[in-house]
């Protein structure tokens, strides 16, 4: 009987099975989810991402305020960056007295490094299909304050979904709901 089992278990047929299953889990992974992998490259997430953390993506049919993404360079040079959404089409985003306010209202940050040292000299509204995003490590990130500037949601590659490296590290990478008191 045991012998049975073992041949069912470590047989050929077993084998077949396995392979099979691990096809089926590849297309459905890179096929359909366009899963990416990347390296974070600096410090500009820090603490929620550090630059040694290598994280897998999966593009997504929308995004929401809140969401870490990776993004290609609107410059056509082939890199990435990773950033949180903070504002999504029709949105006012403001920066002043050290917290990010959307639509007019202060918006809770928990996961930042610390408050802004910067403001923003008038609030942004973001245009249809695109986004404002903010790194974590608000005062050392190049992002949308920088110029004021917006991102298509073309540019965007997926949502960060995992950190599978390093090990100590390994899991899934929440988004936050960021929402203000209006729930918008």
């Amino acid at each position: 009987m045991w012998e049975h089992v073992r041949t069912v278990f470590l047989g050929k047929t077993a084998g077949n099975i396995a392979v099979g299953l691990l096809l089926v889990g590849a297309v459905y992974l890179f096929g359909f989810r366009e899963a990416r992998f990347f390296r974070i490259p600096s410090t500009s997430m820090e603490p929620t991402l550090r630059p040694v953390d290598q994280i897998m993506t999966m593009a997504e049919a929308s995004y929401d305020r809140g969401e870490i993404v990776v993004l290609r360079e609107p410059d056509g040079s082939g890199d990435y960056f990773v950033k949180r959404i903070v504002g999504v089409e029709g949105d006012e985003v403001a920066v002043f007295r050290g917290a990010l306010h959307i639509n007019g209202e202060y918006a809770s940050e928990p996961y930042i490094a610390e408050p802004m040292h910067y403001e923003m000299p008038q609030p942004v509204l973001v245009p249809d299909d695109h986004v404002f995003v903010l790194g974590d490590n608000r005062n050392n990130s190049t992002d949308s304050h920088n110029a004021g500037e917006t991102f298509p949601t073309s540019l965007i590659v997926g949502r960060v979904r995992y950190i599978y490296f390093p090990y100590e590290r390994l899991g899934n990478v929440g988004s936050y709901p960021l929402t203000n008191h209006l729930g918008q």
